[in-house]
């Protein structure tokens, strides 16, 4: 026996229609669909509209309420910070600490001193403390009022 299949290629096929479409089948399809897909009329009732607004909503608020609720617990964990007013301390207090606590050389103390007796105005504002003086002058800044 020969098993072996034959090679049949597509010319050799016959080209009749095995499909029947039904008659008017195309006429009626656009009607029977929307036939199909047309809804009933809802009813909306008042709970349901509600919801549906609220839910838009629901986010911002909840996001909004956890911002609100972890501010208001690091606040109250934080210790309250006391601001140290640095021109109570005196140059001898600041000295003993950086020689207690930080490891510095003379030759930064030595810097600290030539700051002390610079003109920083000429530096800083690059102007001249004769021209700074002349300008504070003319706006008589003894006579205002704070």
């Amino acid at each position: 026996m020969n098993n072996k299949p034959k090679n049949i290629t597509l010319s050799e096929l016959p080209k009749h229609n095995v499909y029947q479409v039904p008659e008017d089948y195309f006429d009626r399809l656009p009607t029977r669909i929307m036939e199909r897909t047309a809804a009933s009329p809802k009813q909306d009732w008042l709970p349901a509209q509600l919801w549906q607004n609220l839910r838009v909503a629901m986010a911002p608020i909840i996001l909004l309420a956890m911002f609100v609720g972890v501010f208001y617990f690091t606040l109250n964990s934080q210790p309250d910070k006391q601001a140290m007013n640095m021109a109570v301390v005196t140059d001898t207090e600041i000295v003993d600490y950086l020689t207690a606590n930080a490891t510095l050389e003379s030759a930064d103390f030595a810097d600290l001193n030539t700051i002390q007796h610079q003109e920083l105005t000429a530096d800083v504002l690059n102007v001249s403390s004769l021209a700074a003086e002349e300008e504070l002058e003319y706006y008589h800044l003894r006579d205002t009022d704070y």
